[in-house]
This record gives structure tokens, sequence and C-alpha cells, in this order.
């Protein structure tokens, strides 16, 4: 069966739009005129070809989909639905457009006798490569129900902790802007204003005033080409950034920064293992499993480290020695990867290490946001103190002069 996208019209002249399953245009047709709807246009659902000779689809999914969809099918087919019939299910529960397409294109390829990994390698955009060799493995090793629950769980986990990074981050954010924009009204509107009054007098003004009278002109002026400046040299940035030496350079430097460093080190630390805990756990070999943790490490720097294990581990390494030869690794996830080897437990030791590296995350982030917060409010509050006594200063002074 293929999909098609239609235009159909009911009675009443109000069109409709949709995707349906059928093996032909005419049945199609027919499918619609049952519903008492007039075609008007019907299309197949069509893709670019791969290397191997497979289509692949651009259609791709919402953010946070991902997790929802595997959890979905991880429930169906634990309860024993054959998993053609599972997705039938998840596309009757669907809402999203681009959902239902692909799930009705996945649940053709089933049909036509494909399994479920190679037809979602036709949706790259919708499942990456992880997610695609996590349900090869378990296909081939026939613990699919497992391996799609870990997988979800995976998947969902990933998911909150990226939304728990963002909320800790988001408040100190708030607030920075908050202020800059707040001593900029002030600096740019209201001081001149007041300062104008004093100008007025002939009064000698304090140096703080005069500072500050200095600074408001300036920016009054000249204000627009530093903000120019600023948005030019983020431009170059983000484009020098395109660069693959440049990016590698800039994300190493970004390790050897005192708390962001270890911040960063220990959250990549994290998703590295997590994954290879949950790829080996799933029957991949270890080799492929470290080429696909790599994908998920966005720090070049420790991705080029995972890359050299992996190639030291394909030379006959053990993966501990060739994690600690990286150097890029907390002491712990190496003693953690050492014990599974010696054990026979690799994978549950490197769940293990996740779990560990995941609060120390958490932990960290937590003292970060901590000591960002007051910094952040003592810096705001210096400013609008200073503007204040600008202000006041001089009203004491003329005060002073008329008593």
């Amino acid at each position: 069966m293929q999909a098609f996208e239609y235009v159909a019209l009911d009675k009443s002249g109000q069109p409709h739009r949709g995707t349906v399953q059928a093996d032909t245009d005419r049945q199609v047709r027919q499918l619609l005129r049952e519903q008492q709807l007039l075609p008007v246009e019907i299309r197949r659902l069509t893709g670019d070809m791969t290397d191997s000779g497979h289509k692949t689809r651009k259609t791709g999914l919402k953010r946070g989909e991902l997790p929802l969809l595997i959890r979905q099918l991880s429930t169906l087919v634990a309860a024993g639905l054959p998993l053609e019939q599972a997705i039938s299910t998840t596309i009757e529960q669907s809402e999203q457009k681009n959902t239902r397409k692909i799930l009705m294109e996945l649940r053709s390829r089933l049909l036509e006798g494909h399994s479920l990994a190679r037809a979602m390698r036709q949706f790259p955009r919708a499942f990456d490569e992880l997610t695609v060799t996590t349900i090869e493995a378990g296909e081939e090793s026939g613990h699919l129900p497992e391996v799609l629950d870990r997988l979800a769980a995976y998947l969902e986990e990933r998911e909150d902790r990226g939304k728990q990074s963002l909320m800790a981050l988001m408040y100190p954010l708030i607030l920075v802007i908050t202020a800059i924009a707040v001593v900029s009204g002030l600096m740019v509107y209201i001081v001149p204003k007041v300062i104008q009054i004093f100008e007025r007098s002939h009064a000698q003004l304090p140096a703080i005033t005069r500072a500050l009278l200095a600074l408001t002109d300036w920016l009054s002026r000249y204000g627009w080409l530093l903000f120019s400046l600023i948005a030019v040299a983020l431009l170059a940035f983000s484009v020098a950034l395109q660069n693959n030496d440049m990016r590698l350079k800039w994300h190493a430097l970004l390790l050897r920064i005192p708390l962001v460093g270890p911040l960063i080190r220990t959250a990549q630390a994290a998703r590295f293992t997590r994954t290879l805990g949950i790829l080996t756990k799933s029957s991949v070999p270890i080799v492929p499993a470290l080429s696909l943790s790599a994908q998920v490490v966005n720090n070049l720097a420790i991705r080029q480290a995972v890359d050299q294990a992996a190639a030291r581990v394909r030379e006959g390494s053990s993966l501990n020695r060739a994690v600690r030869e990286s150097g890029q690794f907390p002491p712990l996830t190496v003693r953690l990867i050492h014990s599974g080897e010696q054990s026979g437990t690799l994978s549950d030791m490197l769940e293990r290490a996740a779990s560990a590296q995941e609060r120390d995350v958490s932990h960290r982030l937590n003292t970060l946001v901590s000591v960002m917060q007051p910094v952040a409010i003592l810096i705001v509050g210096v400013l609008i103190l200073l503007i204040v006594l600008a202000m006041l200063l001089p009203i004491f002074q003329i005060n002073t002069l008329l008593t």
C-alpha cells in the first residue's frame, strides 16, 4: 500500500485535506466517495532516493514528539499487539499531520515486508541514527518490546534534562535582560532630563554626576554604533563557528573555563555513557555503539576524544583504557567502565555512571544558578545605586548652598 495526500470537497463545498493509504489512485477516489467527498486532487507521497535505493522523506517530527511516539509504540507492543496494528493505533491517536504521514508510510513499508528500522531510515529528519540503530538491534535480537521501552525512557529523560536546563537558566537570563533594559532606559531618557535642571544652575556638579552625564551623552550619540559593532561581532563569531577547526578550538576553550568547563565535561560524559549503555544493552556491538554515542556529544573536543577511543577499541584496546587515555572523562566514569568490563556488566555500569553524572550535572547547574542570581541582583543594585547617587548628590549640594 502507498500513502496518498488528497484535497476533496464535501456536499457544502468545503475543502478537506488529509492522507489515506491505498494501492492506487482509483482506490483513493473510491474511499473518498464512500465518505461523501468529491476528490479534487490526489498526490502520492514520494521522496528522494538514497544511495542504497531507499526513498527518503524530508518530513520531520515536532520537537518533543519522538519520545511520545516511541513510548506509545512500546506500550502497545508490550501489550501484545502486532507492530503493524500498534502503528495503526498510533495513527488514530495522532493529531499532527506530518506525524500521520510518517506513521502511514511506516505501516505501508511493514505491510510490504520491510523491518521497522529500515522503514524509519526513510525519514532521517524524524528518526536519528541512534533511534534507528537501537530498534534495528532490538528486531534482530528478538527483544523489540524491551528495547523500545529502554529507548522511550532514554528519549524522555533526554527531553526532560534539556527542559530542566533551560528552565534553570531562564530566571537569570530574564533578570539580566530586564536589568540591561532598565539601566539603558534610565541612562538614555531619564538621567539627561534630570541633569539639565542642575546644569542651568551653573553649579559645579559632583564627579560621579559628571561621569554619568558624559557616559549618557556618549550612549545617546554613539550607542547605535556600539550595538551595531556587538551585532557584527556576534554575527562574525557565528560564521566563524561554521568552520570545524574554529568550532573545535572554541569548544576546547570552553572546557578550560572554571565552573563552565567541568559542567560541560560532566554533562557530555553523561550523554555519552547513557547512550552507550542503552546501545550495548540493546545488543549493538561496542565499536558501532561508540560511533553512534559520539553523535550525541555536542562538544567537538570530547567527540574527537570519543572517536579516538573508538579507534583504539577497534584496534583491540579495552574500553576503559581507551576512555582513560582520552583524558576527557571523569575518573568515576573510567573506574565504573573498568568494573563493568571486569565483571561482564558493562551496560549496567555505564547506566550507573550516567546516573551519577546526571546527578552531578544537576547539582553543578543548581549551584551555578544559585551563584548567578545574587550576583546579577548585586550588579543591578550597584548600577541603580550609582545612578541614584549621581542624581541625588547635586540636590544635596544645592540645598547646602541655599542654607
